[in-house]
């Protein structure tokens, strides 16, 4: 109590001029408070929420790469169970048949070429096969791309279409198309 009644008394003998100087100075300190506190708040609001969307598109961001991560374990085990369905399965062979069905004569036999490309991140060897024809219609050749698509075993990797020079009405066509093969294990030799 006594310090409320020296407060009072001191601002019960202040002359006018000096009791608005103070008041104002009083005032004007709570208002820089005010606007500093009121500064703060937004700052540190306006912060939290730049974190939090930053935490968001990483939180987006690693359920992507899961959701892509699973992708690849279902895929990697369509591919084991497809490999373990018929493990001697011979790219050339199958091209060879599909070509004999689809009964390509003398001047659109194709010429082939088989090549691996062994993939270091997987147990798998790619092998590819490539095959020019030299003249063919587009409607053989539509028949021969979807009778490719439906084996699940084989997939198309390059597709190249020139129109042929030799015989009016047909192109030139070069395929490359490519299959899955488990890797040959590979024994150490020691000494």
């Amino acid at each position: 109590m006594e310090l409320f009644d020296k407060i009072k008394n001191f601002i019960a003998h202040l002359e006018t001029k000096q009791f608005y100087r103070y008041s104002g100075i009083i005032l004007g300190s709570l208002i820089v408070l005010m606007l500093t506190i009121i500064y703060y708040h937004y700052s540190s609001m306006k912060f939290w929420a730049k974190r939090i969307n930053i935490i968001n598109e990483e939180r987006e961001e690693i359920r992507s790469i899961l959701d892509k991560a699973q992708l690849v374990a279902n895929q990697r085990a369509e591919v084991d169970s497809m490999l373990n369905e018929s493990p001697d399965f011979k790219i050339d062979g199958y091209f060879t048949e599909l070509v004999s069905k689809f009964g390509f004569a003398g001047n659109t036999k194709p010429t082939t070429s088989i090549s691996f490309g062994d993939r270091d991140d997987m147990q798998y060897r790619e092998v590819f096969l490539n095959a020019k024809f030299d003249t063919m219609t587009m409607k053989q050749l539509c028949e021969l791309l979807d009778e490719i698509e439906q084996k699940d075993r084989i997939y198309i990797k390059e597709l190249e279409i020139v129109k042929s020079k030799k015989i009016p009405d047909t192109i030139m066509v070069n395929l490359t198309i490519a299959t899955l093969q488990r890797k040959p294990e590979q024994t150490e030799i020691t000494e």
